[in-house]
This record gives structure tokens, sequence and C-alpha cells, in this order.
């Protein structure tokens, strides 16, 4: 919004510049928040990398268990065992496959986070931009009022010296006309 200076008063210029300074804070406080949830998926992404990390090892450790199980009894047992063993580790094959969704749907939420984020900085960028300008705004309208004061002033005391050269006295405060 492009607004000349000269065409505003100081009361004008300073609320939209009090209104523009609330939306740049407004803003300022979306992208934090943005970020507090970015920073939310990336720890939850993380957490679940690290659960299924624990699961793998987890499963490798029980299936070098259940193969020494396997290897020390008679055949018998033997198949107890291998129908035993293909339940826990079915078991903990779906352990993984929720871990690894987990993680996909971490990754997405961090994807939005991560263009919300973005979505609410420039949001932001633009707001504190215009605080700025109305900022600039204000300086020179409260400049310009300030130059016209001390012209009307000027003006002022020029006429005040026209008139006594001239021979006419200022009527003094209080006297009647």
């Amino acid at each position: 919004m492009d607004v000349a200076s000269d065409r505003m008063n100081r009361d004008h210029a300073s609320k939209l510049r009090v209104v523009k300074d609330m939306r740049e804070r407004s803003a300022l406080r979306e992208l934090s928040n943005m970020q507090a949830k970015r920073r939310a998926a990336v720890l939850a992404v993380e957490q679940a990398l690290q659960e299924l990390a624990s699961a793998k090892e987890y499963r490798a450790r029980v299936e070098a268990a259940l193969y020494e199980q396997l290897v020390s009894f008679d055949a018998l047992s033997v198949a107890e065992l291998d129908c035993r063993r293909h339940l826990v580790l079915d078991r903990l094959a779906a352990k993984i496959d929720s871990t690894r969704q987990t993680i996909d749907d971490g990754q997405r939420a961090q994807a939005q986070a991560e263009a919300a984020v973005s979505e609410k900085r420039a949001h932001w960028t633009k707001c504190s931009t215009a605080t700025h300008k109305w900022e600039q705004i204000e300086r020179d309208v409260m400049r310009a009022a300030d130059t016209d004061s001390e012209v009307a002033a000027e003006m002022e005391a020029d006429d005040e010296v026209v008139l006594r050269s001239r021979g006419f006295r200022p009527q003094l405060a209080g006297a009647s006309i």
C-alpha cells in the first residue's frame, strides 16, 4: 500500500504502524509455533529410527537364540521350536513393519511442518517489511508535521517583524480591541 506521508496525520500513521506491528508479532508467534511442530516431528522420526534399530537388533538376538535351541534339541522338539521360531519372528517382523510405518508417517509430518514453517516465515517477512515501512512513514509524517510547525512559526515571526516595521504594535494579551 503506497501512502504519501504528507497526506497523513501523526495519529493515523501511528495507529497504522501499531496495527502492522501487531500483525508482525502475530506472524512471528505463528512461525515459532510451526518451528516447534517441526522440531517435534524431527524428534518423532529420530525416536522411531532408534526404535527400528532396537527392534532389528532384538530380532537378530532372538533369531540367533532360537537357532541355537534348534541345533541343540532332538528331531521331535525341532518341529516345535521351528513353529515357535516362526511365531516369534513373525511378531518381530510385524513390530518392525509398524515402526517403519511410524517412520514414514513421521517423515511426512516433518515435510509438512517444513512447508508450514517456510510459509509462516514468508508471511512473517512480509509483515516485518510492512512494519518497517510504516515506521518510516510515521517518521516521515512526524518530520513533515515538525517542518509544518517550524514554517508556521517562522511565518508568524516574519509577519510580526513586518508589522513592527510598519509601526503596528501587537495587542497585549487581555487588552480589548
